[in-house]
């Protein structure tokens, strides 16, 4: 086995912040990594894409263990996300937002249902809402690569909630 040097722009104050929700849930629950170590596998993870293999390498953990701290954290950060409905009445524009649909590559080999024709790869279908300068407002849970966006965004009810709260939906098309 060998030892990876890597190097990854995490901002310091996501990864404070991705600390202390693992200690705040945590508490003192004795892991082969300190918290900020966690916290910052698995932004390396989100951030660079590498491999399971590769960040149980450079963090000198097990495979199996990379996995489960980095889906174990994901899991807590996602308790704190917005629902859809609190997205969009946080904000405050000229009554309208953005959708876009985006395929993220996964390294999935052939799982039934998220490849893609769109972007021609295995993917999950991710629907994106933003103001109109930009901001991101919320990212839905992810589907299958091979679902088309109109049928995922019905899944998500995003186009009912638009109607109920009168904000008109803008769907960039590509």
């Amino acid at each position: 086995m060998f030892f990876y040097p890597a190097a990854c722009d995490l901002d310091e104050d996501l990864l404070q912040l991705v600390t202390m929700v693992l200690v705040a849930v945590e508490g003192d629950r004795s892991c082969r990594l300190r918290p900020v170590d966690r916290a910052r596998c698995t932004l390396v993870y989100l951030r660079k894409h590498d491999t399971l293999e590769q960040l149980a390498a450079g963090f000198a953990i097990g495979t199996a263990t990379a996995w489960r701290y980095v889906n174990h954290t994901i899991g807590q950060l996602t308790r704190f996300a917005a629902s859809l409905t609190e997205a969009l009445t946080s904000h405050h524009a000229e009554g309208y937002v953005l959708l876009d649909g985006t395929i993220a590559e996964t390294d999935r080999v052939a799982a039934e249902g998220h490849f893609s024709g769109k972007v021609r790869r295995e993917g999950v279908n991710l629907q994106v809402i933003t103001a109109d300068e930009g901001k991101l407002l919320w990212l839905s849970p992810a589907l299958p690569g091979g679902t088309h966006d109109v049928k995922a965004a019905r899944e998500h009810d995003i186009i009912k909630a638009c109607e109920q709260l009168d904000l008109e939906v803008l769907v960039v098309l590509r």
